[in-house]
């Protein structure tokens, strides 16, 4: 009997795993329902920007520690001799030019250049003529002179490389003019031309200071 219900037994467990087998397949997908999923968007690129920045100084250079050479005229000739006419004696000979120059001028930026003459539309001028007195009528004691500039630069705004030579000039009848750039480096020449007053020239020394100002427009 105990033999009996043994292989009972036995057989009922093997019917309720067959059982079991028929109602859950194999291959079930189990879900844990705590974990929801990803927080956020999950993207297979990304794309991050920063910024690189730095500064660059506004400067202007004009000449070996901002000097130009002096020009010195030495002696102007005049009519001095016997057969000249009373029109004509002690009068200029003729027109003169002179120059100076520096190999290193120019802004990093859009700049004025001014030039302005110490006198004025009087030009170089003999300070020390009044001492002795002259007569006004037939005499001057100043020589009026024009100053052209020569450097290579771009008008304001232009972004094209500029081959030729820009120029301006301060008239002698001009005290001073002043020509607008954009920025530019390069050599830079003045030309003096001094005029041929009609009236005599008062003996001494003539002079005039003239101031070149290269600024920066900010």
């Amino acid at each position: 009997m105990k033999k009996i219900a043994l292989i009972a037994a036995i057989g009922f467990a093997a019917a309720g795993t067959a059982a079991s087998a028929q109602t859950t397949p194999a291959n079930a997908i189990y879900v844990n329902g705590a974990n929801p999923g990803n927080v956020g968007t999950a993207n297979s690129s990304e794309t991050a920007d920063f910024v690189i920045s730095g500064q660059v100084d506004e400067a202007c250079v004009l000449g070996a520690g901002g000097d130009l050479r002096d020009v010195d005229f030495g002696t102007i000739g005049i009519y001095a001799d016997a057969t000249s006419t009373v029109e004509q004696v002690f009068t200029s000979v003729g027109t003169a030019n002179g120059h100076t120059r520096t190999n290193l001028a120019g802004c990093n930026i859009q700049n004025t250049m001014t030039i302005t003459k110490a006198n004025g539309t009087q030009g170089l001028v003999n300070t020390a003529a009044a001492t002795g007195g002259y007569d006004g009528n037939v005499f001057q004691p100043n020589i009026p002179y024009s100053i052209s500039a020569t450097y290579t630069a771009g008008a304001p705004g232009t972004l094209v490389p500029q081959a030729s030579i820009s120029q301006f000039q301060v008239d002698a009848t001009e005290a001073s003019d002043f020509k607008a750039n954009a920025a530019w480096k390069s050599q830079a020449a003045f030309r003096i031309d001094l005029t041929d007053p009609t009236k005599a020239l008062v003996a001494g020394n003539y002079s005039d200071t003239v101031e070149v100002v290269l600024a920066a427009v900010i």
